[in-house]
Formats: structure tokens, C-alpha cells, sequence
């Protein structure tokens, strides 16, 4: 502890005198730094005049003085020498170096254990080739999402209509609704671009990202809602093709618009969800939209508003900035009381169903604790009206459609896969005429009559006989005979 204490003493007068002859602060003789222009030299240790009484450990009031003025250095290493700055060491390249002697390329992590986890490789959309970067862009500019939901209601509205499957007409439609829903969702993003870029919810979308140019995105909507249109009328029928159309007006050219001006456009949207079910029902049907379809668009209907209003609650300053008219700003009462409303709603319309003969009795118990459910959840929303419980119905709304119309479609009262099926159905009824069942033959009536034996009075007696012949092929005889 002597010797240690003995060197530090030494080195401080060496700082103090080295500082003192540049008139630089005591550690600048370890640095080139601050120091242009000047290359300090080696001090030679043999010029050092320093008594070694004054490292001897005394305890006089002087020296504890001279020490205590001394600054504290920085400890510099004995071996290098004074002249000489320590190079700064690039690890890269010293790994590089020692990785090339053991016979390792350059560029290893040598550092890195075998068992060290790797970090996952994110992939971009840039980092796609084109044609694949273009199909990614066209989903998202279709709202992929939302098309789909909207494909699944038209094939629930198929598999539950009373007709026969044929998979040729369910695909064409499932096919042209998916053209025709992207279309709509392309002009919707394109009118409301520069609104999109003012919500964190939509700023990322292709139009505000300049992914795509809007005019690129008004061509594909033209080629997609015509090949969609074209596929529906030639190739299902006519009414979903009208149906089809009709949507696509209402979504672009009323709701879209709207939604700035007027709560209402809740309403004009729900209708926009409750048309594609009516699609399905009638590509099934060849065009005849019966009870059950009614029933099935009322769902879809009244399922929107506590769905809607459940998640436009929690993002209300966005449509606010944005300058979206909804009721969860302008009207929060109603907003809550509408969704309570229209659960009950959907509880009423799923016992209406076995009524209409539509599904059987099962429909009803099934779905009754379902919909419980959803109301309380609803009423929950309606009293408290806030952020947990408007979630809470969100999620739950997004179970609650697929299992109703689950139960609806395995409930469902009449089965058809061919179309030979409805005939075999009457057949089997039994068709009976005149106390005798009708069967696949031709019977014909003995209309011949016998006038070769003269009567008296045979002018009468042949008209009698014609008279007897005529009333034969109007009514079922027993002279009936088999051909």
C-alpha cells in the first residue's frame, strides 16, 4: 500500500509538471485530441527530480497541503510510453481477422453460441416480386376482410334456401360477390382517401400509403364489378345480378357519401350487409326469394347495429377528426339503446322462423340462450356505456353470427341435392284420379263405335252411340284400354 501510494505521489508531479509546460489541463499529455499543432515527447524518467523523503509516509501539514492541491489524474498505463496514444480498436475487423485465421469466412458471429435463438426474419411487402405485390395490394384495396364476411352471408344465403345445390351456380356466385363486393370497397377507399390518411385505423391503407394511384384503383373497381355483373347474369340468373347491382349503387353512391352528413348511414349500411344473403337465396332458388330469405336478411340486418356501434364507440375521436357523422358521438344515448333494441330483434325473428316454416321447432330453443346472451351483453352496454363493455359486445358479436346461422342451416326444413329430388317427392305423395293411381302410362278411350247392325230408329240410335263416345273422352271409363 506504500509502494502504491509512493507511485501515485510520483505520477501527480509529473502531470503537474508536464501541464504546467503547455498550459493545458493535467490530462492532456494522455490524448492528441485538443492538441493541434504539438506532439508532446517522452519525458525522461531520469529527469525527474523528486526526494524520496516526500513519498517516505510523513505526515507533515506541507506535504498533505501540496497533495491535497494536486488534481486527480487519470490512471495511464506504465508500459505504454508517454508519446504514444492507444489505437482504437475496431472489433468488426479484429473478429474478421480471427475468424479468416481459424478458416471461417468473414462476417461470422463467432460470438454467437450454437444455441443462441436466431431473430426471425420480418418480411415487407417491397421485398415480394411484382405480380405478387400487385395481387397483395388489390386484397387489401378490396378490404379482404370485410369481402370475405360479405361471401359467407351469399353462401349461408345458398345453403339455406330450399332448393337444389349445384356446384356450378354456387361457385359463379360466390365468385361474382366477391367481384362485386371488392369493386364496391375500391371506390369506397377511393372517395375517401384523403379521410383515411386523418385515422390511425385506415392511414395505412394503399391509396394513403401511394401504393397505388387512385386511377389505377377506379380501373380495377370498373373491371372487377363488370367481370362480377357479368358472371352473376349469365352465368347464376337474373335477380341476384340485380340484387348485385342494386349493392353496389347503394354502397358507393349512398352510404359512402353519407357517412358525413347523416347518423342514417347506419341504416343505409345495414341494408348494404342484409342484400348479399338475399344474393345466395335467390342463385339457389333460380329467383324466388321466399319467407326464409326475408328472415335470414332481417338477421343480417339487426346483427349490424350492436356489431357497429360496439366498435364505432371506442374509436369516436377518430371519426370525429376525421368528420364522420356517427351516433356514438352525436348521439351516444341512442347509439346504446339502438343496439339493445335490435338484439331483441334478432331473438324475435329466430322464433319467427319455425312459425314460417322455415326451420323446425329445434331453431327456436337453440338459439334462445344465444341470444340471451347477446341482449345482456347489450344491456350491459346500454347502462354502463363505456369502453369494457362496448368490447365485450364486439367480440362476442363476431361468435354470435356464425353460430346463428350454424343452427339455421342444420335446422333448415327442407334438404334438396338434385334436382330429380322434387320429383320423387310428388311421385311418392301418390297422385290418384278417379279412385285409381295415376302411373307413367297412356290410357285412351275405345271411341269406335258398332253401327253395322241396323235398328229401327238408327238415325237415333247412332247419335246415342257418338253422343255415349264423346262423354267417354271427357270422363275416366272403365272402357278404358291400356296401349
Amino acid at each position: 500500500m506504500h509502494k502504491f501510494l509512493a507511485n501515485g505521489r510520483l505520477w501527480c508531479d509529473l502531470v503537474r509538471q508536464t501541464g504546467s509546460s503547455v498550459c493545458r489541463p493535467p490530462v492532456a499529455f494522455c490524448t492528441l485530441l485538443n492538441l493541434p499543432g504539438k506532439t508532446p515527447s517522452a519525458v525522461p524518467l531520469g529527469t525527474i527530480s523528486i526526494s524520496r523523503k516526500q513519498h517516505s509516509g510523513s505526515n507533515d501539514v506541507d506535504s498533505a497541503a501540496k497533495v491535497a492541491a494536486v488534481h486527480r489524474p487519470v490512471a495511464v498505463p506504465l508500459a505504454v510510453p508517454l508519446s504514444v496514444v492507444p489505437p482504437v480498436v475496431n472489433a468488426k475487423a479484429l473478429v474478421d481477422e480471427l475468424s479468416k485465421s481459424v478458416g471461417l469466412p468473414a462476417g461470422t458471429d463467432t460470438l454467437r453460441t450454437k444455441n443462441a435463438p436466431k431473430e426471425p426474419v420480418v418480411a415487407s411487402v417491397t421485398s415480394l416480386p411484382g405480380l405478387s405485390r400487385l395481387i397483395y395490394h388489390y386484397m387489401m384495396l378490396s378490404k379482404i376482410r370485410l369481402t370475405s364476411l360479405v361471401v359467407m352471408t351469399a353462401m349461408a344465403g345458398y345453403a339455406m334456401a330450399p332448393g337444389s345445390f349445384e356446384l356450378g351456380t354456387f361457385l359463379l356466385c360466390s365468385a361474382g360477390t366477391t367481384l362485386v363486393s371488392g369493386a364496391a370497397n375500391s371506390i369506397n377507399q377511393v372517395i375517401e382517401t384523403s379521410f383515411d390518411a386523418q385515422m390511425p385505423r385506415t392511414r395505412n391503407r394503399v391509396l394513403v400509403k401511394g401504393y397505388l394511384t387512385r386511377l389505377h384503383a377506379v380501373g380495377f373497381a370498373l373491371g372487377a364489378s363488370t367481370v362480377g355483373l357479368s358472371m352473376l347474369y349469365f352465368g347464376v340468373n337474373e335477380m341476384t345480378a340485380a340484387l348485385g347491382a342494386a349493392n353496389l349503387i347503394l354502397y358507393t353512391s349512398i352510404y359512402t357519401p353519407m357517412k358525413r352528413y347523416s347518423i342514417l348511414n347506419t341504416w343505409v349500411g345495414s341494408i348494404v350487409g342484409a342484400i348479399p344473403p338475399l344474393m345466395g337465396w335467390a342463385a339457389c332458388t333460380g329467383g324466388d326469394i321466399g319467407a326464409g330469405a326475408w328472415i335470414l336478411a332481417g338477421l343480417l340486418y339487426c346483427w349490424q347495429f350492436p356489431h357497429f356501434n360496439a366498435l364505432s364507440w371506442n374509436i369516436r375521436p377518430e371519426y370525429l377528426k376525421a368528420g364522420y357523422k356517427m351516433m356514438a358521438n352525436s348521439h351516444p344515448a341512442l347509439c346504446t339503446r339502438v343496439s339493445l333494441r335490435h338484439t331483441g330483434f334478432i331473438a324475435g325473428l329466430s322464433l319467427l322462423a319455425p312459425v314460417l316454416d322455415v326451420t323446425n321447432a329445434w331453431f327456436a330453443l337453440e338459439t334462445l340462450p344465444l341470444n340471451a346472451y347477446f341482449a345482456y351483453l347489450a344491456w350491459d352496454f346500454h347502462q354502463k356505456a363505456d369502453s369494457k363493455s362496448s368490447r365485450k359486445l364486439f367480440r362476442f358479436s363476431l361468435l354470435h353470427l356464425p353460430l346463428l346461422m350454424g343452427l339455421f342451416l342444420l335446422n333448415k326444413k327442407n334438404w334438396l341435392f338434385r334436382e330429380d329430388e322434387k320429383g320423387d317427392a310428388a311421385a311418392q305423395s301418390g297422385m290418384v284420379v278417379g279412385g285409381v293411381e295415376a302411373k307413367d302410362e297412356y290410357l285412351v278411350p275405345n271411341i269406335v263405335a258398332d253401327v253395322s247392325t241396323p235398328t229401327p230408329g238408327s238415325i237415333k240410335a247412332i247419335e246415342d252411340s257418338l253422343l255415349s263416345n264423346a262423354m267417354a273422352t271427357v270422363l275416366p271409363t272403365a272402357s278404358k284400354q291400356k296401349l
